[in-house]
Order: structure tokens, then sequence, then C-alpha cells
């Protein structure tokens, strides 16, 4: 026992029970003594409001009872389709390869450039002179690269995050990069180590290096079997409900009176 009032106490395990449902940040402030007392405090305050209702006799008004019939339903008929989906078991390994073939379309990995990028930032704002010292700057570091120098040396001088990296921008494909005309460079770059001219940015003036291409593909089903599944499950849970429902209605005798409209 962890608290006590007229009427009742509060036990350990309705202390442990409750405070499992709070959000973790909540929880582990509870987890202390003064938080444990606070939270016996109200759950005590709880119990005596709820008391005094029924003294009240509120708890036998018609819209009550009518509230907790229908959160009664809700949470056993959340039980009984929880209980047929346990019943009915997991998507078959066959079940599963049925809807990778309806759904290779979806599945499809688009084409995917890994790139790296040597950047020149011009400030908000800049005059043409400022950009135009700024160009001329990147112009600077493409002739390096084009010259054959390292790409991680010449990105060092550059700037923005990818200088931390060694130029390294990653993977992206079509629509990941903010702006049309880098993204239309950079995906006409057709071989490894191609490296465009420079990029006129918002932001600045940028030169990209092609260090890795993958073809757009449809991955194999072993690949995606978790995404699948996980993509298949939703319908599978559909099908299991519809069966059930579909006994019932059959076992139940259903009749519609409402006429259909003309």
């Amino acid at each position: 026992m962890v608290g006590r009032f007229d009427g009742g106490v509060i036990t350990q395990a309705e202390l442990t029970e409750e405070s499992s449902r709070l959000p973790s940040p909540l929880r582990e402030q509870f987890e202390r003594p003064a938080g444990q007392r606070e939270f016996v405090r109200s759950m005590i305050d709880k119990r005596l409001l709820a008391q005094e209702a029924r003294v009240r006799g509120l708890h036998q008004r018609p819209d009550i009872h009518k509230q907790v019939q229908a959160l009664e339903e809700r949470l056993v008929i959340q039980e009984l389709i929880a209980a047929e989906e346990k019943s009915a078991g997991t998507p078959s390994d066959q079940a599963l390869r049925d809807y990778y073939e309806q759904h290779r379309n979806d599945l499809a990995q688009p084409e995917r450039l890994r790139l790296a990028r040597v950047r020149v930032l011009v400030p908000q704002g800049a005059t043409a002179p400022q950009r135009a010292q700024a160009k001329q700057k990147a112009e600077r570091l493409a002739q390096r690269l084009k010259a054959g120098e390292a790409l991680e040396k010449v990105a060092a001088d550059g700037e923005g995050p990818e200088r931390g990296r060694g130029g390294e921008l990653g993977w992206v494909a079509r629509g990941d990069l903010p702006e049309r005309e880098l993204e239309a460079a950079a995906f006409a770059l057709k071989k490894v180590g191609d490296t465009t001219g420079v990029v006129a940015e918002a932001k600045g003036f940028s030169v990209v290096r092609l260090l890795e291409r993958k073809d757009a593909r449809v991955p194999a089903f072993e690949e995606v079997r978790a995404e699948v599944e996980g993509r298949a499950l939703p319908q599978w849970k559909r099908k299991v409900l519809e069966g059930m429902l579909a006994r019932l209605r059959a076992a139940g005798s259903v009749g519609i009176d409402v006429p259909e409209t003309p």
C-alpha cells in the first residue's frame, strides 16, 4: 500500500501500472520519491472525485451510461480484432511475393548519384561585384579539379558543410537537390569522375563531381522483404476483418430496411 483515503487504498501495483502509462520524461520524474508522492496524491484525488460523483448519483445519468457503453464497445471490438489477427497469424511468404509482384512500380528505386561538391558561398544581399568575386574563386577551384588536384584538398578551400567531409554530398535522387540548375548539371554527368563547370546558385556557386551512380531498378524481393511486409500488413489486416465480418453477417441474419437510393 502506498496511499490511503476514506473509502480505499492505492497499492504499489496500481502505482506502477498508472505510472507506466506516462510519457518517458514524466515517468523519469515520478521515479524519484518526491515525484512518487505527488503521483500518489494525484491518484487519490482522482479516486476522491470519482467517489464524490457517485455519492451525487452522477454515474446513474443516462448520458454517462451511453458514453460508458460506447467506450466499452470500442475497447472490446479492439480486443476482438486483435485476437482475430493473432489467430490468423501473419501473411504467408507467397502472399508477400504476390504483393511484391503487384506493386513492383511502387518499390522501384530511382536513379541515384553519389556526389561531391566544392562550393563558394555569397552573403545574403551580395552586390554584383561580390558575386563576381565568388564566381572567380569557384572557377579557380574548378580549374584545380580539372588539373587533377585531389578532391579533398580542393574541397577544403571551399565553403559550406561539405568542406569538412572532403566534398562529400552523399546520395541524391531527382528532386533532392534544392535547385534545378544544380540537379540538371549533376544528372548530366555520365562517368564516375566527371565534373561539372561552375553552376550558379541562389547562395553562391558550386562545382559537382560524380563519385558513384546507381541506375534506376526494382530491387529483388529478398532485398525489400521487410518493406513489403510492412506495406502488405494493413491490407492483410483488412482482409482478416472482412472475413470475420462476413462470417458474423452470415450467422446473424442481417437485414437492412433502408431503401436504396433510386
